[in-house]
């Protein structure tokens, strides 16, 4: 939708050349009572005025009295500032490691509900209906086993196979891996089957369809919105989460990339798509809605925004007259493309009602709203409740006869449209790229790794507010952020049948004890030997305590085959 919004040439939005009193007969008479009614308009206007100011000069004080739209004689529009503080709520030492800033979202008390609830519903499943003595044994998890099982959830989104149990093969040892070292295979799909989020057994509001996610989703919400406040531009637009299984609130959008699944509205910061506020989409609200859908999600998802001056875009879905003037009463800018079939749109100006040559534009404005017609490869409308009507920018287009690009003179609604409706995108782009895939009957999983893999990139986006450069240094890559938060989740947590997990010195050969040895993490002593020129180092805390070296953890058995020759 972001495309539609675009550019024009500079061209005439009002031939001077044509006089309204210039037909003759019926037509005539016509114009002859439009002019009558947009003299009384105007008497009315200047009657108003005077009520109220002797000084009649600045005609933006008095918007809200135009009866109709006019395409000339334009109010100058003036924006307020944003009053809001953007920026991080908490202040991180420049030093601050990942783990830092996806601890702010995903604070002790969510590890705890999720340790708690797992517990609670394997005890559920397993008291009833015992499973038989060749199943594996259930062991409660603990805190730090939990976050190891999120941190290998986000590994799998990094590093993508077929199917889970591909993560734990032994038979090629070209396509292994170490998850093993971390958990056991039957220990993670253990798991896997009772995670869960809510108390199947505590009362839930009546009707509501999110109760299995109800407190994660609105936790998040919370801690989204509390640890770091966009820099007054926002993007809403729809998001969706893959899904195909059987689902009342399943959707089906053909012009989306992810086609089928569950619906999820989404405010983001325009610049770095910064997951602010969401609601997942579950049908028809019971006893319908006075102002319609759109007008309902765009008041919730900004209802918090009031009073700011911030500046909201989103695309035709939602864009209407009517919402950008209950927007305008409550300080909150707003600007979309809109369908030329709304209401109380300038007639004369629609699509259907104007031929325009490619790049060229006409305005309109009445009160607070301006309205603008653009001619790309196909007319495009575009609706603002805080632009100037006389406010020129520029778009990008590309040159039809020998490629390249050309700046092309719009209106500032269209350029600006075009710069900032992009947040959403962003976010679905940066979530996409690393969101685990693997199949599963529970809806619910699907919107746990959704926000979860939003949770890590919401962290990324605060990092380079807080410390730009380091992050530049450090982390220039999201997926470079994600695996530091990985080994940060993982930790210490080893798997109990795994003897690297506990490695042993030869006999005979001294004592050499890999513990945990730097504050900050080294090159390991094994990856710098064997990496190629060129090829990325590891860090760790990690090291040997009698080699005083560096050595990763999956590097153990290479630094004992070099040190005793075996």
């Amino acid at each position: 939708m972001a495309d539609d919004g675009a550019i024009s040439d500079g061209s005439d939005i009002y031939d001077g050349d044509t006089e309204i009193g210039s037909n003759t007969g019926s037509s005539s008479t016509s114009l002859s009572s439009e002019s009558d009614l947009e003299e009384r308009h105007a008497v009315g206007e200047q009657w108003v005025r005077n009520l109220f100011a002797e000084d009649d000069s600045d005609d933006s004080v008095f918007a809200g009295f135009q009866a109709a739209w006019k395409e000339r004689d334009f109010v100058e529009r003036l924006t307020m500032d944003f009053r809001g503080i953007g920026g991080a709520s908490v202040l991180h030492p420049p030093e601050a490691n990942p783990e830092m800033y996806f601890d702010q979202f995903w604070t002790g008390e969510m590890w705890q509900q999720l340790v708690d609830e797992t517990n609670r519903y394997a005890d559920q499943e397993r008291r009833p209906n015992p499973p038989p003595p060749s199943a594996p044994i259930w062991m409660p998890v603990a805190t730090d086993e939990m976050r190891a099982f999120v941190g290998l959830c986000f590994a799998m989104g990094i590093l993508r196979l077929p199917s889970r149990n591909d993560y734990w093969r032994v038979s090629n040892w070209l396509l292994k891996t170490n998850f093993g070292t971390v958990m056991a295979r039957d220990r993670f799909n253990l798991i896997w089957r009772y995670l869960h989020l809510a108390n199947n057994d505590a009362p839930g509001a009546e009707g509501d369809k999110l109760i299995k996610i109800r407190w994660f989703v609105d936790f998040l919400n919370d801690q989204f919105q509390a640890v770091y406040v966009p820099y007054g531009k926002y993007t809403v637009d729809e998001s969706m989460v893959k899904f195909k299984g059987r689902l009342e609130f399943r959707q089906y959008l053909p012009a989306k990339p992810t086609k089928w699944g569950v619906k999820v509205w989404v405010l983001a910061e325009s610049d770095t798509g910064y997951l602010s506020k969401f609601q997942v989409y579950t049908g028809r609200a019971p006893g319908g809605q006075e102002r319609g859908l759109t007008h309902r999600v765009v008041t919730d998802l900004v209802d918090h925004l009031y009073g700011q001056y911030t500046q909201v875009y989103f695309d035709n879905f939602y864009t209407s007259p009517d919402l950008l003037t209950y927007l305008h009463a409550r300080q909150v800018y707003a600007c979309g493309t809109v369908r030329a079939n709304r209401k109380n749109l300038p007639t004369a100006l629609l699509p259907k009602n104007v031929n325009l040559q490619r790049h060229e534009f006409k305005v309109a404005q009445k009160d607070e709203l301006s309205f603008v017609v653009w001619q790309d490869t196909k007319p495009v409308c575009v609706l603002s409740n805080f632009h100037d009507p006389t406010a020129m920018g520029a778009v990008s287009r590309r040159v039809r006869l020998g490629g390249g690009a050309q700046q092309v003179a719009v209106p500032a609604v269209v350029a600006d449209y075009q710069k900032y409706m992009k947040g959403v995108d962003l976010m679905d782009q940066m979530v996409g790229y690393y969101i685990i895939q693997h199949r599963s009957k529970k809806w619910w999983r699907r919107i746990f790794h959704y926000l979860m893999m939003a949770s890590a990139y919401n962290a990324y986006v605060v990092a380079r507010d807080t410390s730009p450069e380091m992050v530049a240094t450090e982390w220039p890559n999201f997926q470079d952020f994600l695996e530091e938060i990985v080994l940060w989740l993982v930790g210490e947590v080893r798997s109990r049948r795994d003897p690297a997990a506990n490695p042993r010195p030869t006999p005979g050969a001294g004592r050499h004890d890999i513990v945990k040895m730097y504050e900050k993490k080294r090159t390991c002593i094994e990856c710098s030997m064997s990496a190629a020129a060129g090829e990325r180092r590891g860090t760790t805390k990690h090291g040997c305590q009698q080699c005083q070296q560096p050595v990763h953890l999956e590097c153990v058995s290479t630094h004992f085959h070099r040190l005793f020759n075996l």
